[in-house]
């Protein structure tokens, strides 16, 4: 571990876990644990080619950074991906769950129970194979788990409950690992994302999901009249998950401009 790393994480031994590292939320968070000093395992589903070449830029001397698959629907091979990167890295001090399905927006009378079911299964589902199979080695580092959520879950945005739905049931998780496990000096926290120019969004944007005069409407419901970024979720991801916030858990922090007041 780096002086840097040690001071930013408390001396914990390990490296950090990003699971969902391809995406826009994932890699600035990899990017921003990696500049801590953190040696990073970043996973993905399908998109390997950016997971490698993310990997590719954030290692470099002193510092190991790898790309890893992992399906999130299956529980043996989420297991084999986290005992490869504790493996790997010595241990785990930093687990950050930035994986999600496309959240497409349909209103809940429209909504097949099957297409809900399936949503459930990877979002919710996946977030606690993935904290069932790190939970030992949180314990053996007394390290943090840090959930990306929604900032819908304070304010409801319409047609999103296959985003809300899910990370409702993953903030329930979060406090029930930071009730049980901080006997063991585990951590839980969770990040609510409000509305972002980048991601998911551009997403929804490009298959109609979301109408330009939506995103309009909503500017005028963020008092600070802006877009978020990914970067700025990775901030407040890389708090929670340093030393600086050692004595924090069971919280989460909006990172939304005020939309959810």
């Amino acid at each position: 571990m780096s002086g840097a790393a040690a001071k930013a994480f408390g001396g914990r031994a390990g490296g950090a876990l990003v699971v969902g590292g391809s995406g826009a939320i994932g890699g600035a968070v990899a990017e921003r644990l990696a500049e801590m000093g953190a040696d990073i395992t970043l996973t993905y589903s399908g998109s390997a080619e950016r997971a490698h070449a993310l990997a590719g830029r954030l290692g470099g001397p002193g510092r190991v950074a790898r790309a890893a698959r992992m399906d999130l629907r299956d529980a043996e091979q989420v297991r084999s991906a986290v005992e490869d990167a504790v493996e790997r890295h010595g241990g785990l001090h930093t687990v950050v769950l930035a994986a999600s399905p496309t959240n497409h927006q349909v209103h809940v009378s429209r909504l097949d129970p099957a297409r809900y079911a399936e949503q459930l299964a990877v979002d919710s589902g996946g977030t606690f194979r993935v904290v069932s199979a790190v939970l030992p080695a949180l314990r053996e580092s007394r390290g943090s788990v840090v959930v990306v959520s929604t900032v819908a879950n304070r304010r409801f945005v319409l047609r999103d409950v296959l985003s809300s739905g899910p990370k409702a049931a993953n903030e329930a998780l979060v406090r029930a690992v930071a009730a049980e496990e901080g006997r063991f000096g585990v951590r839980a926290n969770a990040v609510g994302v409000g509305i972002l120019d980048e991601g998911m969004t551009q997403v929804l944007v490009d298959s109609g999901d979301i109408r330009p005069g939506d995103l309009e409407h909503a500017l005028t419901r963020i008092p600070l009249r802006s877009y978020g970024k990914a970067r700025d979720i990775a901030a407040a991801v890389a708090f929670l998950a340093s030393d600086d916030a050692r004595y924090v858990t069971g919280q989460w922090i909006d990172v939304d401009g005020g939309y959810g007041l």
